[in-house]
């Protein structure tokens, strides 16, 4: 073989050394998980650089780099916004040389480099190259995890319950992160948390004093649970504990005096049993219409996931302002599942950090009639080891085209968000996570958005909000978040699931495009010929450790084309 002029660093693993970790999974799982981590480094990567898959000539394709080196590998699809499909080999080639073989890790540390480099001189941010190899190496690890134990001891509970199941069924993640399943803080109980491994439980309910409460509340909505409010002592208010969160808290010094002085009092496992919903630290109870958006102290993908005062507050303006202003709005198959407010203890009181830890934001779950089975998208778009996404049934149970499944489609998602923001200034964080879609006969007929803190709101366009919220923003800023997460991510994967299992992508951005024009306002005319639309860039985001303050990047925009 041609020995390197140059070897390929690769981090070295603090366990098993330079070679691929080890890991109690089937080696099947953690091949395909490996290969999932690898396309989504590699279609970040072409994404995040405006650089272009190109024809080898032989049946490959490649991956530019720096100084006229490439990766090259299969390419199975090509896709017209970015989710191109990859085969499992890769090379490496450079002027002069032949082509040298590379091991998973020599891909991604050729990968970071580039990040590294392009992150300083485009953006002036500097990360941590061994961070973040480490933090892709337990995406992998977890994904495997998932896909190689199934949720054996509830699978009939899961598969009976179609919510539940799109819920916990987001095993792969986003397609254009680079961690979209790092997890860190669970350790040995991550069987008994994760969603994708069918995990349900009793929530911990924690009794907090009257005089040091921190409450608002914007919308009617049973809160507490019967069973739990009769256990509640008088003069205290109930709020529900994720039960890691609980164990969690009981350790730590502050809370411990709080416990002692009868300021907080912890009544225990109570109530029904929940489940986490795909966001992990969202958990819902079937039977009871509220759902509760619980603080976690463990990182998912990027950062965190603890309630601060502002985040509780955005949520809440949100909230208020949509329970005003939906009346008026003209889309009867469009909803919102409101944040009807919050409960927590005073920061005042306990310091902002173990106020953010302890938090609840209690969210509408309209759903416990069985009327409706919303799922989420994210779940319906995931691939299956048995076949499509579930996407993909849906479509063909209806009996049409998928131009025609689109169309519809469309009508229930994408118009009415776009017609909310061009009448109210509404921007809806409406990602795959966020949206919950109802189907009759494989049909669109019901959607609905969630989590109202990713909520913008343009101080332009809407007068029935102050100045001061954390709702306000810039026309242009509120509308570069709709188009990303209405268009680049969620429109974006949905076509590009579908075109990957029809007739590939083009007719559908074009149908999309027809919609827009003909039944779309003038937002919707100027989402069409605009060149470019953006993209939030992940990888370099998450190499600068700036999740909470992503950088965006411009991509080409399929339907001005």
């Amino acid at each position: 073989m041609t020995q390197r002029s140059r070897p390929v660093d690769v981090p070295r693993d603090p366990i098993t050394g330079p070679n691929e970790p080890a890991y109690a999974a089937t080696d099947s799982a953690y091949g395909v998980a490996r290969h999932a981590a690898r396309q989504r480094l590699l279609n970040a990567y072409l994404r995040e650089s405006g650089r272009n898959p190109s024809e080898t000539g032989d049946g490959l394709a490649r991956v530019p780099l720096s100084g006229e080196r490439a990766i090259v590998v299969p390419l199975r699809h090509r896709s017209e916004f970015g989710h191109h499909v990859y085969g499992d080999d890769a090379w490496l080639e450079r002027p002069g040389a032949a082509r040298e073989p590379l091991t998973h890790r020599e891909v991604v540390a050729l990968l970071l480099d580039e990040v590294a480099t392009f992150a300083a001189n485009t953006w002036g941010e500097a990360g941590d190259h061994g961070a973040l190899a480490r933090q892709i190496d337990g995406s992998i690890a977890a994904t495997a995890r998932y896909l190689a134990e199934s949720a054996a001891d509830d699978h009939a509970g899961v598969a009976t319950d179609p919510t539940r199941q799109a819920e916990q069924s987001v095993r792969f993640g986003h397609p254009f992160h680079p961690t979209p399943k790092s997890i860190d803080g669970f350790g040995d109980d991550l069987p008994r948390y994760a969603p994708e491994l069918g995990a349900r439980f009793r929530l911990r309910w924690l009794a907090v004093r009257a005089d040091v409460l921190l409450e608002r509340r914007v919308a009617a909505g049973a809160w507490v649970p019967p069973a739990v409010v009769r256990r509640t002592p008088s003069g205290y208010e109930s709020l529900p504990m994720h039960p890691w969160q609980a164990e969690y808290l009981v350790r730590q010094p502050r809370m411990a005096e709080l416990l002692a002085d009868g300021i907080l009092i912890m009544l225990g496992e109570l109530g029904g049993i929940g489940y986490p919903t795909s966001s992990v630290r969202t958990v819902c109870d079937p039977a009871f219409p509220t759902s509760w958006k619980l603080p976690l102290h463990v990182r998912i993908t990027n950062f965190v996931r603890t309630n601060p005062v502002e985040h509780l507050r955005r949520a809440a303006d949100a909230s208020d302002l949509i329970a005003r202003l939906a009346p008026s709005w003209r889309h009867e198959r469009f909803g919102v599942l409101l944040e009807t407010g919050y409960r927590g203890v005073d920061p005042a009181v306990v310091g902002d950090d173990l106020a953010a830890d302890i938090a609840v934001l209690f969210r509408e779950y309209p759903f416990t009639d069985g009327r409706y089975t919303p799922r989420v998208v994210a779940g319906l778009l995931e691939a299956r080891g048995d076949g499509a996404p579930a996407i993909v049934d849906e479509v063909r149970r209806s009996g049409g085209s998928q131009s025609e499944w689109l169309r519809r489609y469309l009508r229930v998602v994408l118009l009415p968000l776009l017609d909310v923001f061009e009448r109210d200034g509404v921007s809806f964080e409406a990602h795959v996570q966020n949206s919950l879609l109802h189907t009759d006969g494989g049909w669109p007929v019901r959607f609905w958005v969630r989590d109202m803190e990713g909520t913008s709101v343009s101080a332009d366009r809407c007068s029935s909000v102050a100045d001061t919220s954390p709702l306000c923003y810039s026309d242009a800023e509120a509308w570069l978040r709709l188009r990303y997460h209405a268009i680049t991510n969620h429109l974006g994967h949905l076509i590009g699931v579908l075109g990957r299992h029809g007739h590939g992508e083009r007719p559908l951005w074009m149908t999309a495009r027809e919609v827009l024009l003909d039944e779309g306002g003038a937002l919707a005319n100027e989402l069409v010929t605009s060149p470019m639309l953006p993209a939030k860039a992940n990888l370099i985001s998450r190499f600068a450790n700036r999740g909470e303050r992503p950088l965006y990047v411009d991509v080409p925009n399929p339907m001005c084309r």
